[in-house]
């Protein structure tokens, strides 16, 4: 069989069968025998490359968690000006709802992410929640005085992408009348997260200018 002897070509497969398993029966059908038979792959193999089950989990979730690579590919200067920022939250809450919303293996990991207790990842939560924050803290300076939380906005937004992709990937139908299966009504979704992150700096900008 072609690439059989190639450990890289074995490890692209046993990480590929964890995705198909997500997909397809969830993070409850994840273990070891399965994915090797499912990945061509002898049950050993799996110990040598990856150590254990966690191991493999690990290798494929930093491979499908795109998050922190980007954070990396954000063109931000050193001292960002407000609007930047602003574009920039913008930008990454449509991606984020874009992305989660074609991807079914992500949906998944968050699923399971938010269902049990899991220290793969918990860590992998908490080193996008550094960046994330690293990113909010940036635009201090405009909300610190203003009454306005833009942690607090930022969170109900992400929040809400997830839920309203899980509750549609699981056919649970509309949400406040909104079907983001219809294009017209996915894109009013991505209008409105822009609103409301550009609602958020307004209202700080305008109390701000009360207290001057």
């Amino acid at each position: 069989m072609p690439g059989k002897r190639n450990p890289e070509d074995k490890v692209s497969r046993l990480t590929g069968a964890v995705g198909d398993t997500l997909r397809e029966k969830g993070y409850h059908g994840l273990g070891v025998n399965k994915i090797a038979l499912r990945a061509g792959v002898s049950k050993p193999m799996v110990y040598e490359y990856f150590g254990n089950l966690n191991g493999l989990l690990k290798a494929y979730i930093g491979k499908k968690d795109t998050w922190l690579a980007y954070f990396e590919s954000l063109e931000l200067p050193e001292k960002p000006t407000t609007e930047e920022l602003k574009n920039c939250f913008i930008r990454m809450l449509q991606d984020q709802f874009r992305y989660f919303h074609g991807d079914m293996e992500m949906q998944k990991l968050v699923l399971w992410q938010i269902s049990e207790f899991n220290p793969l990842m918990r860590a992998t939560c908490e080193a996008r929640e550094r960046e994330g924050v690293r990113l909010l803290e940036l635009a201090d300076g405009h909300f610190r005085k203003s009454g306005i939380s833009l942690k607090a906005v930022m969170g109900m937004l992400v929040g809400g992408i997830y839920y309203t992709v899980l509750h549609d990937s699981a056919g649970l139908g509309t949400i406040a009348g909104i079907d983001i299966k219809n294009e017209k009504e996915f894109d009013t979704v991505l209008n409105t997260i822009a609103q409301v992150v550009e609602w958020a700096f307004q209202a700080a900008e305008f109390a701000n200018s009360r207290k001057n």
